[in-house]
């Protein structure tokens, strides 16, 4: 155990730099066949495709090359280069950044996007091999056999939000996460002077922190044309209509009318479909969080949901409506704050 805690130090210190000295990304955002060496949210060296039966592996079954290729995706977008963000103070902090997130206040941090399928599987992982397996289960989403067998556990939507989990399951994440980084980075935090050691701690965002995350809707949401290219139109295809989340019609769209974000334009020309989309997926705010408004509802510490989903239009009702049933809800996810304490 020494030696992979070892190894997680030396591989956060290549990732987690100082924020004052720039902050290091992978070139692209992970998708399901190709998520990349390690953990988006732990840092940990735990994705495998070989059936090598090690404990501390995650073993990912192979996903087709299309697997969440949004037709809404346009290429990789770094918030901690982008020139809107030099002049953010918040964005130079003298602390190890948090994995994922994105500044809120000083020294509190959101997740970029809704924590992903494979993101709750990686948790799941850990809570079997420390708890057991009714406590894994205990934190199991709730949904019907289809959208568990062919949504949840299907390869092909790794990196879409996890769907079906009720407040105390996505605190108790929120909380696990924390603790993982603060045991992978001890070695690493205890090189700060006794002055300055923190510790990480992980929470649902409350409505507050919410809505200062996702800014204001009437400037965020916009009309949108989108072109379907070939892979956008294969990844409808071989993901989507054949796993019966949309209609096969679907696929004599050349172009699409909606928003720039996932909600639904309620017009003949809008994409329908019954799952949400990749969480990189549509534009990002100008601070790099995806999805805020449109695509899944999101938990906050209150315990219901706001925000919109790809079921929901663009009005007041629709996006700050406070819902509270979470079992069968394929619409409704999270997302965690990360805070530093001392």
């Amino acid at each position: 155990m020494k030696s992979i805690l070892h190894a997680f130090v030396l591989s956060a210190l290549g990732l987690f730099l100082f924020a004052d000295c720039g902050y290091a990304q992978t070139k692209k955002h992970p998708t399901a066949s190709d998520p990349g060496p390690v953990s988006a949210i732990t840092d940990r060296e735990i994705y495998t495709y070989n059936r090598v039966y090690e404990i501390d592996h995650l073993f990912l079954d192979e996903a087709n090359e299309y697997s969440e290729q949004s037709i809404f995706y346009n290429g990789y977008y770094d918030p901690w280069k982008a020139k809107e963000n030099k002049s953010n103070i918040l964005y130079f902090q003298d602390i190890i950044v948090p994995p994922h997130t994105i500044p809120l206040f000083k020294k509190t941090y959101i997740d970029a996007t809704e924590v992903a399928n494979i993101h709750y599987q990686e948790f799941l992982h850990f809570v079997e091999r420390d708890s057991g397996q009714a406590i894994h289960d205990s934190y199991l989403p709730v949904l019907d056999d289809k959208y568990m067998n062919d949504y949840y556990n299907n390869p092909e939507f790794y990196f879409f939000p996890v769907v079906g989990i009720n407040p105390l399951s996505a605190q108790t994440y929120c909380d696990w996460r924390a603790q993982n980084l603060n045991e992978g980075l001890q070695v690493f935090l205890e090189q700060e002077s006794k002055y300055k050691r923190y510790k990480y701690i992980g929470r649902l965002p409350s409505e507050h922190e919410w809505k200062r995350a996702a800014g204001h809707s009437s400037k965020e949401i916009e009309d949108r044309t989108y072109e379907v290219n070939k892979k956008g139109l294969e990844f409808l295809e071989n993901d989507v209509v054949t796993k019966g989340f949309a209609d096969e019609k679907i696929l004599n769209a050349s172009t699409i009318y909606g928003y720039n974000v996932n909600l639904d334009h309620g017009t003949e020309f809008a994409l329908r479909k019954e799952i949400p989309f990749y969480i990189y997926g549509f534009e990002p705010r100008v601070t790099g969080a995806y999805n805020l408004f449109g695509n899944v509802k999101e938990i906050v510490s209150e315990g219901y949901a706001i925000g919109g989903s790809y079921k929901t239009g663009d009005s007041h009702a629709d996006l700050f409506e406070h819902t509270k049933e979470f079992d069968y809800q394929t619409d409704i996810g999270f997302r965690c704050i990360t805070k530093i304490v001392r």
